[in-house]
């Protein structure tokens, strides 16, 4: 018989999981929060087998409940529930580890938990902490935009991002320098930082942001940093030494 315990902030959700794990031989319910501090809780007490873990909840999401479980020496399996689709679904398969989707479906929650008999408890500490920034991350990347909407004069200017070479600071506002030209823009160098997608962008300076796939040439400059030679643009961009080490990483300069 294997002991579960039911974790989800949401009502139907909590009565959906025990409806159908009533139906699956073997199983027994040995309880039921709808938080992760009574989960502790109820963990400490009951000692389950396996924990249906939800992801998104007050005080305490999934993966922090998650991290305090594996500590104890007893520790369950853990299976997560979760609405994230997409970006969940990433950073669980790069991690191995076992997720259902809402709704829940009957096979899909029988198939997890053959898959937890037969894998059994895991034997290695795993990073929650980690796979939640990486879920932040891939969010961040999925929700990026593709174009950005400028004002020019009394029309707008669409400028698709790809395009985009260097971010310049100017003031409070920017230079974007692009393949078609250069476009003022009243946004802040940290507001576009935050805004483009860090797996192509990269702040070289406090005064600028580069697309790392628009570099011609990278120039060594004084004090052990560089001067980059962008594509389509006449203005060489530093690299502070702020920045030096990560960019360094970023292109496998040894």
């Amino acid at each position: 018989m294997i002991n579960v315990l039911i974790v989800d902030d949401e009502k139907p959700a909590r009565e959906e999981l025990e409806y159908l794990l009533k139906k699956i031989p073997d199983i027994s319910i040995s309880g039921i929060a709808k938080d992760g501090p009574e989960a502790l809780l109820l963990a400490e007490k009951l000692i389950p087998d396996l924990v249906l873990l939800d992801i998104r909840m007050p005080e305490m999401n999934g993966f922090e409940v998650a991290e305090k479980l594996q500590i104890n020496k007893n520790a369950p399996g853990i299976i997560f529930t979760t609405a994230y689709d997409r970006f969940a679904i990433k950073a669980f398969e790069i991690n191995a580890l076992d997720y259902i989707l809402k709704p829940f479906a009957k096979e899909r929650l029988e198939k997890s938990i053959e898959r937890y008999l037969s894998q059994g408890k895991y034997e290695k500490k795993i990073d929650f902490k980690l796979i939640s920034k990486l879920i932040q991350k891939i969010q961040k990347k999925e929700s990026s935009p593709r174009h950005i909407t400028i004002l020019q004069g009394e029309h707008f200017k669409p400028i698709l991002v790809d395009d985009i070479v260097t971010v310049a600071a100017d003031g409070r506002d920017v230079r974007i320098m692009t393949i078609e030209g250069e476009f003022q823009h009243s946004r802040s160098i940290t507001s576009m930082d935050k805004l483009l997608d860090d797996e192509i962008f990269f702040r070289c300076h406090r005064g600028y942001i580069i697309n790392l796939n628009h570099i011609r040439k990278i120039d060594i400059w004084f004090n052990n940093t560089y001067q980059l030679e962008m594509k389509g643009i006449i203005e060489k961009i530093p690299v502070s030494r702020n920045y030096i080490s990560r960019f360094r990483e970023i292109m496998a300069i040894s």
